[in-house]
C-alpha cells in the first residue's frame, strides 16, 4: 500500500527535523568560510564591471581581480583543511566541499575574463558585455544573502526565493548574450574584433552560469535541510 503524506503531516515534520538541526554536534566553522567565499565572488565581480566601462585600466583592476582570486583561493585551502580535521561538518563533507569549489568557479571566470581582455588587446566593449557583468553582480549579491541564511535556515522559503532570482537572472543573461551575438555577426566587419568579442561574450556569459550553479547547490542544501 503507497502512503501519501498531506502537507500537515510534511508540517508536523518540519520541527522536529528542526529540533534533530539543533541538537546535532555542528562544526560552524564552515559558514564564515562560505560567506567569505561568496563576498569576495561579488568584489571581484564588481571590479569586473568596472574594468570593462574602462579596459585601459587605469585603477589597476586587474590585478584587484588577480589577488581577489588568490584570497579565495585560500579559503578554499581552509575548506579542506576544515573538513580533514572535523568530526561534524554542517553538511556532508562532499557537500561542503562541492558548494565551496563552485563559489570558487565564479572566481576564477572573473579572473579569466579580466586577464583575457589584456590577452586579446580588447580596447573598447559593448553596452551589452557591460550589461553581462552587471548580471552576474547581481546574482553574486543574491546568492551572497542566500549562503548568509544557510547557518541558521530560519527561513528556507526566503532563501529559495533567491535561489530562484537567481535563476532568472542567468536567463536574463541569455537574453543578452543572444542580442549580443547577433549585432556582432550582423555589424562588426573586423574579423579580429569579432572573434575576440566572442569569445569575451562567453566567459560573461558563463559567469551567471556559474553563479545558477552555486544557487542551485544552496537550493538543494536547503530542501534537503531546510
Amino acid at each position: 500500500m503507497t502512503v501519501q503524506f498531506m502537507p500537515e503531516h510534511r508540517e508536523r515534520r518540519n520541527p522536529l527535523r528542526r529540533l534533530l538541526r539543533v541538537l546535532r554536534p555542528t562544526d560552524r566553522r564552515f559558514f564564515p568560510l562560505f560567506q567569505t567565499h561568496a563576498a569576495l565572488a561579488t568584489e571581484a565581480l564588481r571590479a569586473l564591471t568596472a574594468l570593462l566601462q574602462d579596459v585601459a585600466d587605469p585603477d589597476g583592476r586587474v590585478r584587484e581581480i588577480e589577488s581577489l582570486e588568490k584570497r579565495a583561493d585560500s579559503v578554499m585551502d581552509e575548506v579542506r583543511d576544515g573538513l580533514s580535521r572535523s568530526y561534524f561538518p554542517p553538511f556532508g563533507r562532499t557537500v561542503v566541499y562541492e558548494l565551496a569549489n563552485r563559489i570558487d568557479d565564479v572566481l576564477d571566470v572573473a579572473e579569466d575574463a579580466a586577464q583575457s581582455l589584456h590577452l586579446y588587446h580588447v580596447t573598447q566593449l559593448t553596452p551589452e558585455a557591460v550589461r553581462l557583468a552587471e548580471l552576474a553582480v547581481e546574482s553574486s549579491i543574491k546568492l551572497q544573502a542566500a549562503i548568509a541564511q544557510l547557518e541558521r535556515m530560519q527561513t528556507p522559503q526566503a532563501t529559495l526565493k533567491l535561489c530562484a532570482e537567481v535563476d532568472q537572472l542567468e536567463s536574463q543573461a541569455d537574453h543578452v548574450m543572444r542580442a549580443a551575438m547577433s549585432r556582432l555577426f550582423r555589424e562588426e566587419p573586423d574579423s579580429h574584433q569579432l572573434v575576440k568579442l566572442k569569445a569575451v561574450y562567453e566567459l560573461l556569459e558563463t559567469l551567471t552560469d556559474r553563479c545558477k550553479d552555486v544557487s542551485n547547490a544552496v537550493e538543494a542544501l536547503v530542501l534537503r535541510h531546510g
